[in-house]
């Protein structure tokens, strides 16, 4: 029964065991198989990656000559289209070169214009209609002029006289000296140009006209001129009094001279005061306290020596009283002599501070009226407003020339008054310490 049993297992076995290896020869023929497609596509792979690479170097060949063709006929394009816009717009670019040249014109002629307004020769406000053939003839104008001051010469000009009248005479310019000279009638001198028209402002004498002859025949000869162009004529011809320079302030300068008569009498009646006051005892209550504890005589010759507030002072501390009374009377004599030490004091302070405001008023005045001349008759004269204006600022300087001296002297007096009334002050607190005198019966 068992070898009928294990008969059937090894068969099963056996036939697992073939059935096993077919399995695996089936497997390894399965792989190499698989192997075998594999390359073989791999091999496919290559080629068509070959065949592709030569299709897209043809392709970019292609490409790049497309591209340089398209590059070609742009450049052809842009230029044919030039070529049309030149043949359309050569009017219009004949227009636009036209209206660059005129604004270039335009240009030259205002720059030539405003030459000629900063070298005196034309001013701009004269100006109309620019033309630059008129502008042209006065910059030749000018050249000609600054070669005969680079060269100079006689030239016959209209010259006007002293008393006004126009009259014909040969003029050398020599830098900012101008020369005239009349040879008919024997007269040379200086002369300014004002406006374009030359005024004399001095003739020579027999000698320096001598000189100028000499110059105008010869061409050589000694002139005399003047280094300050004239200025010190003017510098001379406009010294003025005390009293002239007073009267130019108007109306204002009299109260500033009456503050200033006013100050000037109060500080020295002031300071002679202050001056003649005798002169303070030191330390007077502690020789008192001393006199006091030694005899009446010591103190009677104290009382000799001391004079002014201080006498005063010293009586009130010693007259028999109570000690309310005495310091009561001590502080009234304080305030008594503080009042009289600070009296007129005030008076020029306020002359010190008033006087500045005063001048400021007058200043203010004399500008409205000089604007007011301006409204009327304009700025075109600088001398006439800068007149006015000096003129306004003379009460200024008064106000100023009376308020620093007042100043000063109230600075000075107060310091002395301030110096006197401390010793007084201190005085009479010491001078409230003594010991009370009995009264006598």
């Amino acid at each position: 029964m068992k070898l009928k049993q294990t008969g059937p297992l090894v068969m099963v076995l056996v036939f697992c065991a073939f059935s096993t290896l077919a399995a695996e020869a089936e497997l390894s023929e399965v792989r190499r198989e698989l192997k075998r497609d594999i390359e073989k596509a791999q091999k496919e792979l290559s080629a068509t990656e070959a065949d592709i690479s030569k299709e897209r170097e043809e392709l970019s060949r292609r490409i790049n000559r497309a591209q340089n063709r398209v590059l070609d006929l742009r450049q052809k394009s842009v230029a044919a289209r030039r070529a049309a816009d030149e043949e359309t717009l050569s009017l219009s670019k004949i227009e636009n070169r036209l209206k660059v040249w005129q604004e270039q014109s335009e240009y030259q002629s205002r720059l030539l214009t405003g030459f000629l307004d900063r070298s005196g020769r034309r001013s701009l406000g004269d100006i109309v209609e620019f033309n630059l053939e008129e502008d042209l003839q006065l910059l030749n104008q000018l050249l000609a002029e600054q070669q005969a001051r680079l060269y100079p010469g006689w030239r016959q000009e209209s010259i006007v006289s002293p008393d006004g009248q126009i009259e014909d005479g040969d003029v050398l310019n020599l830098g900012p000296i101008h020369l005239f000279m009349r040879a008919e009638r024997q007269q040379s001198g200086l002369i300014n140009r004002e406006h374009h028209m030359n005024r004399v402002s001095m003739l020579f004498d027999r000698e320096t006209h001598a000189g100028i002859a000499d110059l105008y025949r010869d061409a050589n000869g000694s002139i005399t001129f003047d280094p300050t162009l004239s200025r010190a004529l003017l510098l001379a011809e406009d010294q003025e009094t005390i009293l002239e320079h007073l009267q130019k302030g108007g109306i204002w300068i009299i109260p500033i001279l009456l503050f200033a008569l006013f100050a000037s009498i109060t500080a020295v009646c002031k300071a002679v005061s202050l001056f003649r006051m005798p002169p303070l005892f030191p330390a007077l209550a502690e020789r008192v306290a001393a006199a006091m504890k030694d005899n009446t005589a010591a103190l009677k010759s104290i009382m000799e020596k001391v004079h002014g507030p201080q006498k005063e002072l010293l009586q009130i501390a010693l007259t028999p009283q109570t000690a309310e009374q005495r310091d009561d009377r001590l502080h009234a004599a304080l305030l008594t002599h503080r009042n009289r030490l600070e009296r007129w004091l005030g008076a020029i302070a306020m002359t010190a501070s008033v006087s500045p405001l005063l001048g400021l008023l007058g200043t203010v005045s004399g500008m409205i009226a000089t604007f007011k001349l301006m409204t009327l008759f304009g700025a075109g004269d600088p001398s006439s407003v800068s007149a006015g204006i000096s003129e306004a600022l003379v009460t200024t300087e008064m106000g100023l020339i009376v308020a620093i001296p007042a100043l000063l002297a109230h600075a000075l007096m107060s310091r002395k008054v301030r110096n006197i009334y401390s010793q007084l002050e201190g005085d009479a607190v010491l001078l409230s310490q003594l010991p009370l005198r009995e009264s006598r019966p």
